[in-house]
């Protein structure tokens, strides 16, 4: 009996590991939110948040301006859409009732990793994704980087630079 239920157990896991989402698979599901606007499929290089914490050849997409209902929609697919994905992946996480902000990544090859960060705040009224590549050191600058919610909305990363 215990090696049926070990062998139900091996089966049942690799199924569910084999139908994650890829991080590809995940922003197009944010574009394919009904009146997704905003920047899709901006490069992210030269000097600005992303770039600065080391994201290179990324896609960006966003949308300001829910009102009313809509932000209830835009959050709970952020919401689904982060718990398709490998739960082993996640870099940084913070949930609350109304801010959503994750961040994954997963090794591609030697020093490089995929990184895939999603944002919603029903108070600012912002959704966003981001997809791109990231280096292993900067990706361990991210570990250890601090979330901190915004009066007005939304989730501050802090990177921490100052060691003691």
């Amino acid at each position: 009996m215990k090696k049926f239920l070990l062998l139900i157990t091996l089966v049942l896991g690799r199924v569910l590991s084999v139908s994650a989402l890829t991080y590809e698979e995940a922003f197009d599901s944010i574009k394919a939110i009904p009146d997704m606007k905003g920047v899709d499929g901006t490069e992210i290089s030269g000097h600005n948040d992303f770039a600065s914490i080391g994201v290179t050849d990324g896609q960006l997409l966003v949308w300001q301006g829910e009102r009313g209902g809509q932000t209830e929609v835009y959050g709970n697919t952020i919401y689904k859409i982060i718990g398709e994905l490998p739960a082993s992946e996640i870099i940084q996480c913070r949930m609350s009732d109304s801010a959503i902000f994750a961040i994954f990544a997963k090794p591609i090859s030697n020093g490089s990793n995929r990184i895939i960060i999603f944002s919603d705040s029903a108070y600012a009224g912002f959704t966003g994704a981001l997809i791109g590549y990231i280096s292993d050191d900067a990706l361990n600058s991210l570990r250890t980087a601090i979330l901190v919610p915004r009066q007005v909305g939304g989730t501050a990363l802090y990177l921490n630079v100052m060691n003691f």
